[in-house]
């Protein structure tokens, strides 16, 4: 795996970003406590206690080397943001090292950016929830999302019926 800043040697897309970059949350609560996945929760910050599945990053980034022109097309407000954050954990993770903090804030955030948009089918909010590394809720709704895979087909499907 490539460190971030060297995605763009295999074609990875450097998309333009619109408006601010949000802020992120603390990584405990004024009484101690994570708050993850939700707020009252105490568990440990990490994908395993998520509440959402994470999308393939794997599959994420060929994707975005895939189909540059529909990469760019959503999650430019906050979600370039968000798969770099994604991609320096899984990277941290895979070289033993600590996830970075801003990284940890993210994957708290993440958590209510995925039950706030993952009914967005469009192409821009499909690949938003890309970047924010998660699904959208099945095929329009009608599935189990990452469960029976209709999440997947259907992000899929939506980017390369978009081209590139």
């Amino acid at each position: 795996m490539l460190p971030y800043s060297k995605l763009h040697t295999i074609g990875f897309p450097k998309c333009k970003n619109v408006g601010k970059k949000g802020p992120l949350p603390p990584l405990e609560s004024k009484n101690g406590m994570t708050d993850y996945p939700n707020k009252g929760d105490d568990l440990p910050i990490d994908f395993n206690n998520s509440d959402f599945a994470l999308f393939p990053l794997d599959l994420a980034v060929q994707l975005a080397v895939t189909f540059p022109k529909a990469w760019c097309k959503g999650g430019n407000y906050f979600g370039n943001y968000a798969f770099e954050h994604w991609y320096n954990a899984i990277y941290a993770m895979q070289k033993n090292k600590p996830i970075p903090k801003d990284s940890l804030r993210w994957m708290k955030k993440r958590e209510q950016y995925i039950a706030r948009h993952r009914g967005d089918f469009r192409l821009a909010g499909t690949i938003a929830m890309i970047k924010w590394a998660g699904f959208v809720d099945g095929n329009h709704g009608r599935g189990d999302g990452s469960v029976d895979g209709s999440s997947l087909r259907y992000m899929v499907d939506l980017i390369s019926d978009y081209g590139r």
